[in-house]
């Protein structure tokens, strides 16, 4: 079981890595998208099943549920990136976008090798199951959509600058950066709103709270409010383009600051 496990990681691995470096060539590519450009896409795909694959094996010999462990809970975050990528980038050019995804399932793929399995909790009811997982499937869209929010405003400064985008790789288009970070979005924080209702519950029934988890909880609920605050704005005053890239990438900072922090603390022995 340990050698297929490693098997499987070393594959999706190498999936990302290749998937990273194809989509970075195709975006110093100009004109019409390369024949080849299935490729990268597919490799995307292949590593993302790949790390199912791992984290599902890493949860038999762990012997408890995935959402519970820190090590398959940066799996599902990387997972549900990929998916979300995936499904929005058809028809668009955003292989750049594409290049940082691979890259970051990769670096989140082998992090979580370095994490050990950790002792289960007296909490694994339903209902922290239910916290965990809306939190890893909207922390994940939210990553994304942060990527996309980061790519708009790189792309805004380059174009404002009159710099040459054939000078380096090719950035994504403004509009369809902005649409897939606004998509991304309002599937993501609806996740995270349930991720914050449980939590309030969880909390409540909690013996004791450590500074820690009272400072991650502020963080957590700041960025949800921000980014609720992003969807409500584009509804009702048309709040879209750079303001709306700032916000999106303030709110996707603060999550990945929470999700760094739970593995800054499982590195040092104290688990999820």
């Amino acid at each position: 079981m340990r050698e297929l496990l490693w098997v499987t990681f070393m594959l999706s691995a190498a999936s990302y890595l290749a998937a990273c470096l194809l989509f970075l060539a195709q975006a110093r590519r100009r004109g019409k998208a390369p024949a080849d450009g299935r490729w990268a896409p597919g490799l995307l795909v292949l590593g993302a099943a790949l790390h199912l694959a791992y984290v599902l094996l890493y949860s038999v010999v762990d012997r408890r549920c995935p959402v519970y462990s820190l090590h398959s809970a940066l799996g599902i975050v990387s997972i549900v990136g990929v998916v979300g990528y995936t499904v929005l980038s058809r028809g668009r050019r955003l292989e750049a976008l594409g290049g940082f995804v691979a890259a970051s399932a990769a670096a989140f793929l082998i992090i979580a090798r370095a994490i050990g399995p950790s002792s289960p909790t007296p909490n694994e009811r339903w209902l922290m199951a239910l916290h965990i997982t809306s939190n890893l499937l909207g922390g994940g869209l939210v990553l994304v959509a942060g990527c996309a929010s980061a790519f708009y405003l790189l792309n805004e400064k380059r174009l404002k600058s009159r710099r040459m985008l054939g000078r380096g790789a090719k950035l994504p288009p403004l509009e369809a950066l902005d649409t897939v970070a606004h998509r991304l979005l309002w599937i993501g924080v609806p996740l995270l709103t349930v991720g914050m209702l449980t939590g309030r519950l969880v909390i409540h029934q909690a013996a004791a709270i450590t500074t820690g988890e009272r400072f991650r909880a502020l963080l957590s609920g700041s960025s949800w409010l921000l980014l609720l605050a992003v969807l409500v704005l584009r509804q009702v005053g048309s709040w879209r383009g750079r303001r709306s890239a700032y916000a999106t990438l303030s709110g996707a900072v603060g999550i990945f600051v929470v999700i760094a922090l739970y593995v800054m603390r499982a590195l040092l022995g104290d688990g999820l």
